[in-house]
């Protein structure tokens, strides 16, 4: 979604999940291609589940999620970065 919140770009207005392909279409315009490691993740890991479903439908064989989400993680003081990831 546009934000931790919001699924616009998985789901249809009757909150089922859009078709796969036009999620993949909207990926590619944003550089997330199966050639790449792709990893998703959320706040608490159901929004990341539902993206890598997509990517696992997809045949993605590397994509990953975690579904343990920033929640988990953060409770557990692991270290983060932040910042604009480098290419």
């Amino acid at each position: 979604g546009t934000d931790a919140y919001h699924m616009e770009n998985y789901r249809n207005l009757d909150h089922t999940m859009r078709e796969y392909q036009e999620v993949a279409a909207k990926w590619k315009k944003i550089g997330v291609t199966p050639d790449k490691r792709n990893a998703f993740y959320c706040g608490t890991g159901w929004r990341g589940s539902e993206a890598f479903l997509n990517a696992w439908l997809m045949g993605w064989n590397k994509a990953a999620v975690y579904d343990g989400g920033w929640f988990e993680w953060s409770n557990n003081n692991l270290p983060f970065e932040t910042g604009v990831p480098e290419k």
